[in-house]
């Protein structure tokens, strides 16, 4: 097996994901089994972390509202570029979180890191737990105190409780 550090070197550069939340989320996710769920992928930076548990991820995002030059389309596009090793294991929809549906899915863990306001924190961490398993855990990344960062975490407090664990912007819930 790879060490995380050899894992880390095979991420995309693209991204917000730090070395630190990475090996949070490395560390996190395999503490759980089964399906990944990730909501909000931008460019698969994290896509290709989850990917290389080995387990299939299922991810969500309608590629717009980002703050970049690029299109939605030309997003998606890198997206799927870095993505294409796992193609097997990853499964894209294109699409609000609020319009997909988990319905006879299921998730051992889940990485939230979509719509930054209250209301679309809100609307994740609710179809994330409707798929959750048992004894799944679920991932929250841009938890600050500050600007959109104080409405996920206030979100997350409210439907979530306290987290398990924070580093930096991310926070982990175990035992959803």
């Amino acid at each position: 097996m790879l060490s995380f550090d050899e894992i880390y070197s095979f991420l995309p550069g693209d991204g917000w994901l730090s070395e630190t939340e990475a090996r949070l989320l490395w560390d996190a996710v395999n503490k759980t089994v089964g399906d990944i769920l990730e909501v909000g992928c931008y460019m698969g930076r994290s896509t290709v972390l989850f990917a290389k548990t080995g387990r299939f991820v299922r991810c969500v995002d309608p590629f717009d509202g980002f703050h970049s030059e690029l299109s939605g389309d030309e997003i998606e596009a890198k997206w799927r570029l870095n993505t294409q090793p796992w193609v097997g294991n990853v499964q894209l929809y294109r699409q609000r979180i609020e319009d997909w549906s988990p319905i006879g899915l299921a998730h051992g863990f889940a990485y939230l890191d979509g719509d930054h306001t209250y209301i679309g924190t809100l609307a994740q961490i609710l179809k994330a737990k409707v798929s959750l398993q048992f004894g799944g855990a679920i991932a929250i990344h841009d938890v600050n105190d500050t600007g959109g960062g104080a409405e996920v975490k206030r979100a997350a407090h409210e439907l979530l409780g306290p987290w398990t664990t924070r580093v930096e912007r991310l926070a982990i819930w175990e035992n959803v």
